[in-house]
């Protein structure tokens, strides 16, 4: 059985691509490397801190994507069968992965719920580019057979457990860079202010409560 699923949404109703390549300023994403390359391997906590990094940081809260993000999880995100009749919380501003030739994407395999996420999250992964084999994500022990690459296309979305399950990246030895955005969606009769209070983010140190981390609908 699959750790995870796949949703195909509708490239031409929710123009990604376009649009972060219009914020990167670059004609073809996963050619990105040729623009600039990462003068080394990404790591633990750096791996959010690179100049492509904070130029789509700082792209992404003006209004095409903040708005482009907040219908997606409106209008496709939130109509999926397994949130019917749900009440959910959304991550307010998605987290930004570049995964170049001969490096990595994130800087260790890890389970989220290591880093202070609640074990209710639930994980999806929208690459802007096409992701298969070394520069996708993987999903399980990285030292076992229990190991499983998550082969994405562009207009599709992965939904994944990556609070419980170990998740990581190995060496991209494809030639393309992979670019996305992951995000969390938290169910909201699990939410407790009080409990989310005493966790943040590691690089960000935003609380995981509502207002910072999170969003309503």
């Amino acid at each position: 059985m699959s750790k995870y699923t796949l949703y195909d949404y509708d490239s031409s109703e929710f123009q990604f691509k376009e649009t972060v390549q219009s914020m990167m300023d670059v004609d073809q994403l996963d050619m990105i490397h040729e623009v600039f390359e990462f003068p080394e391997k990404l790591e633990i906590i750096k791996d959010q801190n690179t100049i492509l990094h904070d130029k789509f940081y700082e792209e992404m809260k003006k209004a095409k994507f903040t708005n482009l993000y907040k219908e997606f999880i409106s209008n496709f995100i939130s109509n999926l069968e397994i949130f019917k009749n749900e009440k959910i919380l959304y991550q307010t501003y998605p987290s930004f992965r570049i995964h170049q030739p001969n490096n990595i994407a994130v800087g260790q395999y890890h389970k989220d719920s290591d880093f202070g996420h609640n074990t209710h999250e639930m994980n999806f992964w929208l690459p802007f580019t096409d992701a298969w084999d070394t520069n996708a994500v993987w999903i399980g022990d990285p030292d076992s057979d229990d190991h499983e690459c998550m082969t994405v296309n562009y207009g599709q979305v992965a939904n994944f457990d990556g609070a419980n399950s170990l998740h990581g990246n190995k060496d991209n030895l494809t030639g393309k860079s992979r670019l996305s955005i992951d995000f969390r969606i938290f169910p909201l009769k699990f939410y407790n202010q009080q409990e989310q209070e005493q966790t943040q983010t590691l690089t960000q140190k935003k609380k995981f409560v509502i207002g910072e981390y999170w969003s309503e609908l």
